[in-house]
């Protein structure tokens, strides 16, 4: 399920990752606000706009958006919604290395899995960098 173009923020969630959906939603956010793709004063989608959008319901991403405020990363604006609180640009960098991190895991896993060797890896790694 993917949010579609036009809510300024794209989300996509898998069923089969085992990871809950309003965490999914909480990743995606969180690292759109990191990445500066949500910059700060916007504005999310509302609960049930993006419920209906990414088919699920309104209690997951009501969950999802608390959360969010709990972090600090959103506050919930009565009558306006949830809009993006400005991030300490040390905490984003920190969050988006620990990403890169975790992908990077996640790809040297699915290589060795694959019986790819460390150039084979490189010269994907190069080739996607370049573009």
């Amino acid at each position: 399920m993917t949010s579609p173009p036009g809510t300024g923020l794209r989300i996509v969630l898998s069923s089969s990752s085992g990871v809950p959906m309003y965490e999914q939603i909480k990743t995606a956010v969180r690292g759109a606000v990191h990445s500066g793709e949500l910059p700060p004063g916007a504005m999310l989608p509302s609960l049930r706009q993006l419920a209906a959008e990414l088919r699920v319901s309104m209690v997951t991403i009501t969950r999802a958006y608390n959360d969010l405020v709990a972090e600090g990363v959103v506050a919930n604006e009565h009558g306006r919604g949830f809009a993006v609180l400005p991030v300490d640009p040390d905490v984003a960098l920190t969050a988006l290395v620990e990403r890169v991190d975790t992908a990077v895991q996640d790809v040297v896993r699915a290589a060795r899995a694959a019986r790819m060797t460390r150039e084979d890896l490189d010269s994907r790694i190069d080739d996607e960098w370049r573009r």
